[in-house]
């Protein structure tokens, strides 16, 4: 009877030693949840709603979300998650829509969202503790802050930049910008020599460089580029002196000289994105970082031209400053159930940990030390790093500046002009 059992019990001393090492592979990818199960935790339905994130892997821009959602509804038994997925095109107008009819208990955010200060959204520093602030960069945190309330957690940082047609670039003996970075004499000189006609009877039209203008913070690389700051050292909000009109003389420049396509200055941003991708019509378009992995995709799939990645031109103030919200995030909105509030908290969480995955959705880590591995990343890594945050509550602010100068553009206002509307609008 002794050999057996000693037989029995070798074996399970050898499974032991084969599955140890596994298992706490899972535990430690959180394949496994060794945490207690509070019986009291919430139980029900959780509603959320995000904008897509591409990757090389997934065109449509769900697959991280879902499969976010599949993970934590998996650990969480009796909490669903119900998703409703946003259209890039929705912009941040419709989840403030959104909010006012069904009121998602999760929506995007970005720092100039104005649900973070019109009281519309749960703070949430009783949740976060000194070890997760002194995790992440500096300052990103202080985008969700109004008051001193935290009303969202992070989950990538990202900025306008430059994507470039290397193949209209190589048509034209154009070098793409080394390491990214030109000056300004120099793309005013690229933009005007990719801005040109072919054609004698039907004549088709190329421009130097296309951008959404109306939503967006795509003219600020412009503006800034003589070393204009919308905040001053006094912490006072502004857009005026010498380096400000500088800066938007050259944005009149570009435009007199015809180098920024038409559609530019429309409400339409799939044409802006189709002037670039599918008509081939501007060889620069300005946009979001983030949609780089969808531009990978399409070039994999031989479905687009080789493209590259610039900063914004170097005026007078030497650097590509820019202006952007910078960072993407998660929050919570009003709660009258607390144990609804901590599960939903738990879930925006468990998303915006895992920050080795947002490189491959195209966002720059908002963590300290992860380390980035594409080289186009490294160019919006750097380009991040030049971009400054909006001032509290400038979404509004930023649509109306925007106008006032696409106005100022096709009246032909000059930069004073333009400057003066804008200082009214800021004040």
């Amino acid at each position: 009877m002794k050999k057996p059992f000693t037989l029995f019990l070798i074996l399970l001393i050898i499974m032991f030693l084969l599955s140890w090492p596994y298992y706490m592979y899972l535990y430690e990818t959180g394949k496994i949840d060794f945490s207690p199960i509070d019986e009291q935790d919430y139980r029900g339905i959780i509603t959320f709603c995000d904008f897509p994130h591409w990757s090389t892997d997934d065109p449509t821009g769900y697959n991280f979300i879902k499969k976010k959602i599949h993970d934590f509804e998996y650990y969480h038994p009796g909490v669903i998650i119900e998703f409703e997925p946003l259209k890039n095109s929705d912009r941040y107008e419709k989840v403030s829509d959104i909010v006012s009819d069904s009121k998602p208990d999760i929506i995007p955010i970005t720092s100039d969202s104005p649900l973070i200060y019109d009281d519309r959204l749960e703070p949430l520093n009783k949740y976060i503790d000194r070890n997760y602030k002194d995790s992440l960069k500096e300052q990103v945190l202080d985008s969700f802050t109004y008051n001193r309330s935290i009303y969202g957690l992070p989950l990538g940082m990202y900025t306008s930049v430059m994507f470039i047609n290397k193949n209209l670039f190589g048509q034209k003996e154009i070098d793409v910008p080394q390491d990214g970075e030109w000056t300004y004499d120099e793309f005013l000189e690229d933009m005007t020599k990719l801005t040109y006609q072919t054609g004698k009877k039907e004549k088709k039209s190329y421009y130097g460089l296309s951008m959404y203008i109306e939503g967006s913070y795509n003219l600020w690389g412009i503006l800034m580029s003589d070393g204009a700051n919308i905040v001053d050292d006094k912490g006072i909000v502004s857009l005026k002196g010498p380096q400000a009109e500088s800066g938007l003389k050259k944005l009149i420049e570009l435009y007199e000289k015809g180098t920024i396509d038409p559609v530019s200055f429309g409400d339409d941003y799939s044409k802006v994105w189709d002037s670039f991708t599918v008509n081939k019509e501007s060889a620069v378009l300005v946009d979001e970082s983030y949609k780089v992995q969808y531009l990978k995709y399409l070039e994999n799939k031989n479905k687009l031209f080789q493209f590259d990645i610039a900063l914004y031109p170097e005026g007078d103030g030497d650097v590509p400053l820019t202006l952007s919200p910078k960072v993407y995030g998660y929050g919570i909105t009003k709660q009258s159930d607390k144990k609804k509030l901590e599960m939903a908290y738990k879930f925006v969480k468990f998303i915006t940990d895992s920050q080795e995955s947002v490189e491959k959705i195209g966002y720059i880590p908002v963590k300290k030390s992860i380390p980035l591995n594409d080289e186009l990343m490294k160019k919006i890594d750097k380009a991040v790093k030049y971009t400054d945050y909006t001032p509290q509550n400038w979404h509004d602010k930023n649509v109306k500046i925007n106008k006032a100068i696409i106005d100022g553009l096709k009246n032909k206002e000059d930069a004073k002009m333009i400057l003066n509307k804008i200082e009214k609008i800021i004040n």
